[in-house]
């Protein structure tokens, strides 16, 4: 595939290829430069990127190659949502024209276009300029071949929860939003018709619909701006009626805090390339995803493979993925498809007009959109992922996002509180001894049942948890009794988190085969053999601590 760069920028690597010519004259970077050419095309747009719009157009005037690095579109996409935030109007097809018409309504962009065909850089090479044209010109075509996540319909409730949701394992249900009053109506022009002047977020920026899909429309950008909005409900009046939640994730725990529950949806409209990076959902939740209009194209990892490219420190507090999503797939995704073995290949789908995704929690994934899409999506704590996300909402407090800061503390105390009083003792009693109805009505005995069942499983949970983090916290300053009596009393999964068993396949000839796999729930547990190990100490016959 051959692709021309507008100003005749090449990949780097065609300067080996073109200086094998008879008639190749060098590169221009050099006497176009000057003393500059001893910087990297890196360090000369670090720098530039600190320049005013007035000193990059008065620069790019000088030489050529200045004028090819001072047209990076990204540069003035910076510029222009610092300046403007998200009030201006997309011009021609770059973002360079777009701050300038808006700095100055008389300016005339076609002068933009003018110059641009008639400025060729002849023999200049520069990665930093070509890889996003290459990037936002080559599309998903390349990467749209393997779809190996499970398609299903006509799925009962039953059937989701054993086959996809207790094991935590992704599904496209074919025929979860097919019925939805969104599916007739949503499209650009609807949304231009009912909601044009309503303010939506488009990541760092909030603007009007219709700036929105203006832009979207004419976008060549390499990542373009995602729109990704959580009060659609509240500023889109009416837009509630033509969505509703799946009956498979109607079980959410987190709705019984009512208007204090962390955010959890959200509209997303976006242009073809744009898209989520990398990412695990939010507070250990599971999500769903359900596609209106167009088509994603997802790739998903299990918890415990970090995707190439992709890199995360211990507690994955911080997760960072230095390159887009198009360079991601360009320069990562091959190295996916290589025969390892099942276990390091990702999931890959593609979800339709009318079809849901769902996300099972701490999957890693990465979202990218294969044309025009309106989507909903929703996350959620049900039976299933209860205990992760108490856990990490007990333990992982400075991670906790969806709340205030000044929340974020207290959130798993708040959910609790939320938790009990919807399935409060006292209601069940009322219930069972018919003295009296309930907050909420006369419980039917299945309803009894449940509830009972939900604070039993809270309690259970809580338990496991709070031995889980005082291990974790004062592993080091336990006796080696105190570590035997506290994960005696954790389940054989808590062990395996915390490093105190090891799995135990097979025995033959006096020894003992481990399993290292960190995914297969341990068979047999030694938590002292492994210990002192685990936590680098050694262990004494006294107590070091009493806490």
């Amino acid at each position: 595939m051959s692709l021309q760069h507008p100003l005749g920028i090449k990949p780097l690597g065609n300067y080996y290829m073109d200086a094998t010519q008879p008639d190749f004259t060098g590169s221009c970077r050099g006497p176009s430069l000057g003393l500059l050419s001893r910087l990297t095309d890196e360090i000369i747009m670090e720098i530039l990127n600190l320049l005013s719009s007035h000193d990059l157009l008065t620069l790019g005037a000088a030489s050529r190659v200045l004028y090819g690095l001072t047209h990076l579109d990204d540069m003035w996409k910076s510029l222009t949502i610092e300046k403007f935030g998200g009030d201006w109007e997309w011009e021609e097809d770059n973002w360079r024209a777009t701050f300038l018409k808006r700095s100055d309504p008389k300016y005339d962009t076609s002068m933009i276009l003018k110059n641009r065909s008639q400025m060729k850089l002849k023999s200049f090479y520069s990665d930093v300029l070509f890889q996003p044209f290459y990037c936002a010109a080559i599309g998903m075509e390349p990467y749209i071949a393997v779809e190996n996540i499970d398609r299903r319909s006509n799925l009962t409730v039953e059937e989701f929860v054993n086959e996809y949701e207790r094991p935590g394992k992704p599904v496209i249900i074919i025929d979860g939003a097919q019925h939805w009053p969104a599916r007739k109506k949503w499209s650009t022009e609807y949304f231009l018709e009912r909601w044009s002047n309503v303010l939506l977020r488009a990541e760092s920026v909030e603007m009007t619909i219709a700036r929105y899909l203006k832009y979207a429309a004419g976008t060549k950008d390499e990542s373009p701006l995602y729109l990704f909005d959580k009060n659609f409900v509240e500023r889109c009046d009416g837009i509630q009626e033509d969505i509703e939640v799946p009956p498979y994730f109607r079980e959410d725990f987190f709705g019984m805090m009512g208007d204090k529950r962390p955010d959890y949806r959200w509209l997303i409209i976006g242009p073809a390339r744009s898209g989520s990076t990398f990412h695990k959902d939010p507070n250990a939740t599971s999500a769903w995803n359900a596609v209106i209009t167009g088509s994603k194209k997802w790739i998903m990892f299990p918890p415990h493979i970090l995707p190439p490219g992709v890199f995360t420190n211990e507690d994955e507090s911080e997760v960072t993925s230095p390159v887009s999503l198009m360079e991601w797939f360009s320069n990562f995704y091959a190295s996916t498809q290589l025969p390892n073995g099942p276990a390091d290949r990702p999931l890959e789908g593609i979800c339709r007009e009318g079809e849901v995704m769902f996300v099972p929690r701490g999957w890693w994934h990465a979202v990218v959109n294969l044309e025009e899409s309106i989507a909903v999506t929703q996350n959620y704590v049900g039976s299933q992922n209860l205990k992760e996300t108490m856990e990490f909402l007990y333990i992982k407090r400075d991670q906790v996002s969806g709340v205030k800061n000044d929340r974020k503390e207290g959130l798993y105390e708040e959910f609790k509180e939320a938790f009990f009083k919807m399935n409060s003792s006292q209601e069940i009693e009322n219930s069972e001894n018919d003295t009296e109805k309930s907050k909420v009505g006369k419980l039917s005995h299945e309803e009894t049942t449940k509830r009972k069942q939900l604070l039993e499983m809270w309690t259970k949970h809580e338990h496991d948890i709070e031995l889980l983090s005082k291990a974790s916290k004062h592993s080091k300053k336990w006796s080696k009794n105190q570590i035997e009596e506290s994960s005696a009393q954790l389940s054989f999964w808590e062990q395996a988190k915390l490093g105190l068993g090891y799995n135990i396949n097979n025995t033959r000839g006096g020894e003992t085969e481990v399993n290292e796999d960190p995914t297969v729930a341990p068979s047999c547990s030694d938590a002292t053999g492994t210990a002192g190990f685990v936590f680098g100490f050694d262990f004494k016959d006294e107590e070091i601590d009493n806490e």
